[in-house]
């Protein structure tokens, strides 16, 4: 068996190594014994280093020192001149009365093609639906019914009822109930109330404060959310006992059949004065293999897939007083300056757009693609695929979801436990509830379909948010996690809500491997 098929067993676990503990291990010759080690012991740790691979080692064996001198970059490959793609203020500026002519759109054909192996499993069409009662009421019974089957699905659920089974005055013992929670309710003396509604009635379940496990679980209940609540129908109310999740099951990743790479980016913000656009040109350059250090240029030229999380511009109007921080503040302007960048990527390799809540798309979930009205540029270049969010993909095999992400800042507000300047815990919950925009009514708008389009009925191997301008990276039951950061600096607003961006910071990922390295451009030439 081969180290690198090795590895894979690691990986296939929900393990995870960074790229040095990657490149030593599959430099030693006892590299089978070391991940038959490393499996025996059910190690709870999801992320392997050098450090802890070394407490699988006999020391007398290996020498370290001689391996990490071969495999360890040198100083000197960051340190040289970045050959200059031409900045877009270095060309001739459009002026906006041409923006705001009729633009002749010519489809931009490839120079060359690639055997990339790209399938689009679900993107979000325009569904027409209008804000009305009912259409709500047919939007959330879509929502209980779907998340309701994947209960349906589990054994470990027993002595199921629905709230018409539950008679007043009439008590029962150890039964589950799949309800939605409509609301919560914590008293002063640390009790719990519930109101749990399925499409048969309401009824009101308690978590008494003498279970204190139950109330500290009970602090990730969102509002909206399906879910599962075991315990006993006394005196015409659900003594709960446990509440459990719809979740997704443990995941057996799918793995790229070639080595090829896929790059995560997110929240670009072209148009807007703190774009940055030194980084998102070095970005650029790292795809097209045109960087001083080769050793990155080796990977940039593997990569087949470059996935963008929304927020492409800065928009107009999206928030007060965002005109004095638009360098341009024509939207049609700020799609055709980063038609502009797009086209210097490399023609063989596949652009995967979304929309933000920045972009010209619908602002209601499900984002529907990036409209032509605006972006018509983009509709003309070849290798750009404009999908909606969410939406769900194969690249080589590996399925990924894609979601900008709005609803990150609502699950962070609502669990005092999640900082906000955090993204993956968020995204975790949405795992868990196995819903994107769990919950209704807050920042994030929902279009009230007739099928809810946000129920997470796949697991992918990756699952890609941005929004937050922050960076990260996670694994969560074998599904990797990466929110990709941005390329826009601190803006004011920001400021004033002490959020930290991570400009220029997100990651790249083997698919051959599913090996997730995090990169950061403002460390590179």
């Amino acid at each position: 068996m081969t180290p690198s098929r090795k590895i894979r067993e690691l990986y296939a676990e929900g393990y995870q190594l960074t790229p040095e503990a990657y490149d030593y291990l599959n430099s030693l010759q006892e590299v089978e014994n070391v991940i038959d080690k490393i499996l025996d012991s059910k190690l709870s740790k999801a992320i392997l280093s050098i450090e802890d691979i070394d407490e699988f080692l006999n020391e007398d064996i290996i020498k370290k020192e001689e391996i990490l001198e071969q495999i360890l970059p040198k100083k000197e490959e960051t340190k040289k001149q970045e050959q200059e793609i031409q900045p877009v203020q270095e060309k001739k500026k459009t002026k906006e009365e041409e923006v705001k002519s009729e633009i002749k759109v010519e489809t931009k054909s490839r120079r060359e093609k690639i055997s990339s192996d790209l399938e689009i499993i679900f993107s979000p069409e325009i569904q027409k639906s209008t804000a009305t009662a009912a259409n709500f009421r047919n939007y959330f019974k879509s929502r209980f019914q779907s998340i309701n089957t994947l209960f349906l699905k589990r054994r470990d659920i027993t002595n199921r009822v629905t709230t018409n089974d539950l008679i007043p005055n009439r008590n029962r013992d150890k039964i589950s109930l799949v309800a939605m929670v409509t609301k919560v309710h914590k008293t002063r003396g640390g009790t719990v109330i519930l109101d749990l509604e399925d499409p048969s009635g309401i009824i009101t379940g308690i978590i008494y404060k003498s279970k204190q496990d139950l109330i500290a679980k009970s602090e990730f209940i969102l509002e909206d959310s399906v879910l599962c609540f075991t315990g006993n129908w006394w005196k015409d109310r659900l003594s709960v006992d446990d509440v459990l999740w719809p979740d997704i099951p443990f995941h057996k990743s799918n793995f790229a059949y070639d080595d090829v790479y896929a790059l995560f980016i997110s929240d670009i913000h072209v148009g807007s004065k703190n774009f940055s656009e030194k980084l998102f040109l070095r970005a650029i350059k790292f795809v097209n293999g045109e960087l001083e250090s080769e050793k990155l240029n080796e990977i940039g030229r593997k990569i087949k897939y470059l996935l963008v999380g929304g927020d492409v511009v800065d928009g107009v109007g999206v928030y007060p007083g965002q005109m004095e921080d638009l360098a341009q503040d024509n939207i049609r302007l700020q799609y055709q300056t980063a038609a502009y960048y797009f086209e210097q990527v490399r023609d063989d390799v596949e652009i995967i757009i979304i929309p933000g809540n920045h972009d010209g798309a619908r602002a209601a979930e499900p984002q529907t693609p990036i409209q032509r009205d605006f972006a018509p540029d983009f509709y003309g270049i070849d290798n750009i695929h404009l999908l909606g969010s969410p939406c769900y993909l194969k690249a080589h095999n590996v399925e990924i979801m894609m979601h900008h992400g709005n609803s990150i800042l609502d699950i962070n507000a609502a669990i005092p436990a999640i900082s906000h300047e955090t993204s993956i815990p968020a995204m975790v919950r949405m795992l868990e509830n196995r819903h994107l925009v769990p919950i209704y009514g807050k920042r994030t708008p929902i279009a009230p379909e007739s099928e809810d389009r946000l129920v997470i009925s796949r697991v992918p191997d990756i699952f890609q948010t941005g929004h937050t301008h922050i960076a990260g990276d996670d694994t969560y039951k074998g599904v990797t996690l990466i929110n990709s950061g941005t390329f826009q600096y601190q803006t004011s607003y920001q400021k004033s809500m002490n959020i930290n961006p991570t400009a220029g910071l997100t990651y790249f990922i083997n698919l051959k491997l599913l090996q997730r390295t995090q990169i950061n451009f403002q460390e590179m030439k």
